[in-house]
């Protein structure tokens, strides 16, 4: 792997790390570092060439390769995970904050300049960025409550339902905070959990400009038909870690209960959708489980009664490819009963059951929705 090192030059009085892991040339990394250039902050732009021509990336640049703020460097590890990467860019940064933006991404203009803003008169360590599918909605996360925006509890405002650090992260706050390496998904989980649960402050206001997420290219690094098992890969990482340990229970199955709704069953619906669940998967199924019951009792509880359904028949052998697609239903329904009530209907009102939970989300959304339509009162200043 490259020496960080002997490849920085010394940085200037950048406020703003913004970081671009570039993994093959055919991504319009341009669009991403144009949009982190339409900032006035004092601001870096790093791209990292990972694993590909980085003389290529520079003629995907143009004239931006050119730009004083930009800085191109190259690490070949021959790794396809994303982790080495997004660890060697913060291991260059020497900025005040760090900030992550996909190859195929941008930010809505004046973003960082509004988040820095955010950041310091909340004194925040981390600033949550709003993210925006580009031609749909606001992303419904973090589902925070009604009228807050700083200081945010991890549990309380139901941080961990948002996993990528998108946004501003105070690099002296998290000296040696790395993304997890070794592992095939989910390099982020264990990074987050630091972020939300380690006591730093957080803010989120949804109203201000948005990152934009593309969805236009269809080779990304973590993506691609592979075993289950490469799925839940970080859970032996979240459970070592320190951090985690030292989570409240309550805290540990709320987070539980979000890993079974997205990750497992998002895992199981997509094999199910293409040529199904082999026997190695259902038995990675039945152990993620027993694992996530593990964190702490009561956990079923706080499912919807279709995801324990879905679950049960991911985990019997006997249930067929067609059965299992039947159990699923449709994912997109959310009003409805199997959606909405929990497996205990004492737990039907609970911060982090279906019902409560997607009303902030669809909260959450809306209000990055209505940020794009008309500009923040950070942008009016400007």
């Amino acid at each position: 792997m490259n020496e960080p090192a002997a490849a920085v030059p010394a940085l200037t009085t950048a406020r703003i790390d913004a970081v671009i892991c570039v993994h093959t040339a055919t991504r319009p990394v341009e669009r991403a570092v144009a949009s982190a250039l339409q900032n006035r902050a004092p601001l870096r732009v790093t791209v990292i060439a990972h694993n590909t021509d980085i003389n290529a990336i520079a003629t995907r640049l143009g004239p931006l390769a050119n730009d004083s703020r930009v800085r191109l460097l190259e690490l070949r590890d021959g790794v396809r995970s994303p982790a080495n990467a997004f660890n060697f860019g913060i291991e260059v940064s020497r900025a005040e904050f760090f900030s992550l933006i996909g190859s195929d991404d941008e930010l809505a203009p004046g973003a960082l300049d509004a988040w820095l803003a955010l950041a310091d008169r909340a004194a925040a360590d981390v600033v949550i960025a709003p993210i925006r599918r580009a031609g749909g909605g606001g992303v419904p996360s973090p589902r925070v409550r009604p009228g807050r925006v700083a200081p945010l509890d991890g549990d309380r405002d139901r941080l961990f339902e948002r996993a990528a650090p998108l946004g501003l992260i105070r690099l002296a706050r998290f000296p040696g905070l790395r993304f997890t390496s070794g592992i095939p998904r989910g390099v982020d989980q264990v990074f987050s959990v630091h972020l939300w649960f380690a006591g730093a402050a957080v803010a989120f206001d949804a109203s201000l400009p948005p990152y934009i997420e593309w969805d236009d290219q269809a080779d990304r690094v973590t993506h691609g038909h592979t075993p289950l098992a490469d799925d839940v890969a970080y859970l032996g990482a979240m459970e070592s870690d320190d951090v985690f340990r030292a989570m409240r229970p309550a805290a540990r199955r709320a987070v539980a209960a979000k890993l079974l709704r997205v990750h497992v069953i998002g895992a199981i619906a997509r094999r199910v959708a293409d040529e199904g669940l082999t026997v190695a998967d259902r038995a990675v199924v039945v152990d993620t489980v027993a694992r996530l019951r593990g964190w702490a009792r009561g956990l079923d509880g706080l499912l919807a009664w279709r995801d324990r359904r879905a679950l049960h028949a991911a985990m019997d052998e006997a249930t067929t490819t067609g059965q299992l697609r039947r159990a699923l239903g449709d994912r997109t329904r959310y009003i409805t009963p199997g959606a909405l009530l929990t497996v205990n209907p004492l737990r039907i009102l609970h911060r982090h059951a279906p019902l409560r939970s997607l009303a902030a989300g669809v909260r959450v959304a809306r209000a990055v929705a209505h940020s794009i339509e008309e500009p923040s009162d950070e942008e009016g200043r400007r």
